[in-house]
Order: structure tokens, then sequence, then C-alpha cells
């Protein structure tokens, strides 16, 4: 294979990719839904989302986010 500079790339087999994060800081999930950090806080607070401390920083799971994301969904009108 050929770059746009002429070096050859070397290809060392299959590609994997990395795993899943199974844990997600506040500012992920902030993006994630598209709401500013402060509201996931105050979703956390108000036990809306819950989420786990991993050494003293503040975690979402994986699973907490696909949860709260079906109520949501059950919640909004379509």
């Amino acid at each position: 294979m050929m770059t746009n500079q002429g070096h050859r790339l070397q290809k060392s087999g299959p590609v994997t990719l990395p795993p899943l994060k199974r844990y997600y800081r506040v500012d992920e999930v902030a993006v994630y839904f598209a709401i500013s950090a402060r509201t996931v806080y105050r979703l956390l607070d108000e036990g809306d989302l819950q989420a786990t401390r991993i050494r003293g920083c503040v975690r979402v799971s994986v699973e907490e986010i696909r949860r709260f994301e079906e109520r949501l969904a059950d919640v909004a009108p379509y």
C-alpha cells in the first residue's frame, strides 16, 4: 500500500478495535445526551441517573446510560 508521500505501509494482520468502554466520565455523558455537565450532575443529585465512584472519580456505567435512555424514550412524546 502506498501513501501520498510514496512511503510503503506494512499490514500486520487484522485490525482489532479497542474494547468498548464500560464507564463514562460526566463530560462524556453530557456530550452523549447533548446536555451540559452541570445538568448531568443535577440528574445524579436528583437520582435520575446513577453513578459509581472509581478511586474518587465519578463514572456512569454504559448499562445506566442505556437504562436512562430507555426511560427517556418511554416519557418522550413522539
